[in-house]
């Protein structure tokens, strides 16, 4: 449901930033239980909470036009697939 919208992921302040070249939104750990979060190359917020940081990601994919509600779930569940990766980011912090 975010066609085109490249996000990294990572956990490294140091290389982080630079191996994120690419993506258009970049969530990168800088501290024990804080995240840094990128619009390109450009650091936004700094030192969100790991436990509000999928949120934040997602107010900043929003502010930025790019957010598109997934589809309404079907009866198989065929659609849970596409969002899984979100589930499982907020399950790790």
């Amino acid at each position: 449901h975010l066609p085109g919208v490249r996000i990294a992921v990572m956990g490294c302040i140091v290389n982080g930033p630079g191996e994120m070249a690419d993506a258009d939104f970049g969530y990168v750990g800088s501290g024990v239980g804080k995240v840094d979060l990128y619009v390109g190359y450009n650091c936004v917020r700094r030192g969100i909470p790991s436990e509000n940081a999928v949120d934040a990601l997602e107010s900043l994919i929003r502010e930025h036009g790019r957010w598109q509600d997934p589809p309404e779930q079907s009866e198989e569940g065929e659609d849970s697939v596409k969002v899984l990766g979100v589930q499982l980011v907020r399950d790790a912090l």
